[in-house]
């Protein structure tokens, strides 16, 4: 059920939260990319808190809860992320979303994208020439314009926005490196991006 806590905390919805998005399939990854250990946790266990401690308290959509934290189901694992968003009714202002697929994430990502929404619909990342839609501030009024889009397709939600788009450029001179936005699918996209990691940022 929507609400569901594994223990209690107060939340305050007024300006800002964020959505965990934890249930897809993971074909491509071979395990459950919720699981992907990093620093010695789980790496949905990670990015919910980095959520929290960034002022962004996040729900779960997912498969399952997380302790201590909102909890929507998405028991829909077929049909795409917009099927999980679509479901999930928003109670603040910005909703950041963020799926669980994103090791290097970083709580100023968040800060930095809210910087560069302005009076726009939502604030995504452009990387490599692709949007990042699963890694983006959105306007509660975001959710409005899902009445108007007959499609599991969250890129067709995404261009029905009016939406800022934030250049790699742009991000590296608000002090975040790209890869903190980067998702990744496969073993080698998550050992590639590790590695990357690992190395100094030119």
């Amino acid at each position: 059920m929507e609400g569901q806590v594994g223990a209690h905390y107060d939340i305050d919805h007024a300006d800002q939260s964020s959505v965990l998005l934890t249930g897809g399939a993971s074909r491509r990854m071979g395990f459950d990319k919720a699981l992907i250990s990093m620093g010695g946790e789980p790496l949905a266990v990670r990015l919910a808190r980095i959520l929290r401690e960034a002022g962004w308290e996040p729900t779960i959509l997912g498969r399952s809860p997380l302790d201590g934290y909102r909890f929507h189901p998405d028991d829909e694992i077929e049909h795409g992320p917009l099927t999980a968003i679509r479901a999930f009714v928003p109670t603040s202002h910005l909703v950041f979303v963020l799926s669980c697929d994103v090791p290097l994430f970083d709580g100023v990502v968040v800060r930095a994208l809210e910087t560069c929404l302005g009076e726009k619909e939502a604030s995504i990342p452009l990387l490599d020439g692709r949007l990042q839609p699963l890694c983006g501030v959105y306007r509660h009024r975001a959710w409005e314009r899902l009445c108007d889009v007959d499609s599991p397709r969250i890129m067709d939600w995404v261009e029905a926005l009016d939406v800022e788009v934030v250049t790699e450029s742009v991000l590296l001179g608000l002090g975040v490196h790209p890869e903190w936005c980067r998702g990744v699918n496969t073993p080698l996209e998550l050992k590639t991006l590790l590695d990357s990691a690992s190395r100094p940022v030119k």
